[in-house]
């Protein structure tokens, strides 16, 4: 992707004022006439979604002016007390307590940090979610996958602000110029956003698996559940996610139906991760250009996109319990003999799944 390079320092200031200009075409009209129904059948499920959201707009508002810190002040540690307070801000939030409106203006400044260009596609991939899940959500849909097809063509109908409908390696989360800053610097707070990309995949399973309204219902306050307990330092299952949650381990089903649909959501994860990773990056020499050259890799429609089963098979080397498990039954172990990103083995090798828990 890209490479360390000179570049003229930027002041925080004058990056929020250069980037706080109107998100014009990021218009999402042309979707989400089915969030309308995952509204409707699953209310609670749809605003927690809103939610989580917003909780990556609040991380970005917080990281800028972090990682700005950390930069001007030559071995200098993450700010004290920076990682607990946010960590507990979201996770507050995302309770069920929490309220979406209460932070509206606030994470919409976050995304804004970005620039308006990465706003617009996190924003029209959000509401992409929502269409998504609504359309599986949606009882009177007779032909899910052909309905699927027409939201991702919808979606792509915007190429300036719709990523590529094909999957990007995922090699890029360890293999960029500021690889792992935030992963590794802020690993609680990784762990929370992680859990909310896990909410998104596993809330997909109990719609495509279950055609019966009360088994769906029953699933979804399952993967409800196991998403607070998530927010923790718990022993497994009640832990944050220590990998990237992706599709091919927690929601195959969706992959069943559209695995182009899941192949958006992918990209938009590890587009969010690595912008963080930009913006944490106590070794980044400017942020608007490092963001820039960020997005425009994961826009690419050719540069580091993979064939559909080695981005099954480098999802299931990180673990599915790593990524925070199978939605619906529990796990309490690692079904790998490696761990985590021990096993995402860049030149391939032997894949050992174990068995289905229980």
């Amino acid at each position: 992707m890209f490479h360390r390079r000179e570049r003229g320092a930027l002041l925080l200031a004058g990056l929020l004022s250069a980037l706080a200009a109107p998100l014009g075409a990021q218009a999402t009209d042309d979707l989400g006439g089915h969030a309308a129904v995952l509204e409707r059948e699953h209310p609670e499920l749809f605003d927690l979604m809103l939610r989580i959201e917003r909780t990556h707009g609040l991380l970005f508002a917080g990281l800028a002016p972090e990682g700005e810190a950390v930069r001007t002040s030559p071995d200098s540690l993450p700010t004290f007390g920076f990682e607990l307070d946010l960590v507990e801000r979201l996770t507050t939030l995302v309770s069920e307590e929490g309220r979406a409106e209460d932070v509206a203006e606030e994470a919409a400044a976050g995304f804004a940090v970005l620039g308006p260009r990465a706003a617009a596609i996190i924003e029209r991939g959000h509401v992409f979610y929502r269409e998504v899940l609504g359309i599986l959500a949606d009882r009177s849909v007779t032909n899910r996958g052909a309905e699927l097809a027409a939201a991702v063509e919808r979606y792509r109908s915007a190429p300036d602000v719709a990523l590529p409908a094909a999957p990007k390696n995922m090699d890029i989360l360890y293999d960029h110029s500021y690889a792992l800053d935030f992963r590794t610097g802020y690993t609680d707070l990784d762990g929370v956003i992680w859990a909310g990309h896990w909410l998104y995949l596993a809330a997909s399973e109990p719609l495509t698996d279950f055609p019966e309204e009360d088994r769906r219902l029953a699933g979804i306050d399952t993967v409800r559940a196991r998403y607070f307990a998530k927010l923790s330092y718990g022993e497994p299952p009640e832990f944050f996610p220590s990998e990237l949650p992706l599709a091919p381990s927690i929601a195959p089903g969706l992959i069943f139906l559209s695995p182009e649909s899941a192949m958006i959501w992918d990209n938009l994860s590890m587009m969010q991760e690595v912008l963080a990773d930009v913006l944490a990056s106590p070794d980044v020499k400017d942020v608007h250009a490092a963001v820039d050259e960020t997005v425009d890799w994961f826009m690419d429609p050719v540069n580091g996109i993979t064939d559909q089963d080695f981005w099954e098979i480098m999802a299931l080397r990180h673990g599915i319990f790593f990524q925070g498990g199978y939605p619906i039954a529990v796990m309490t172990e690692s079904e790998r003999n490696l761990g985590g990103h021990a096993a995402h083995m860049r030149e391939g090798g032997t894949l050992i799944m174990g068995g289905m828990p229980g």
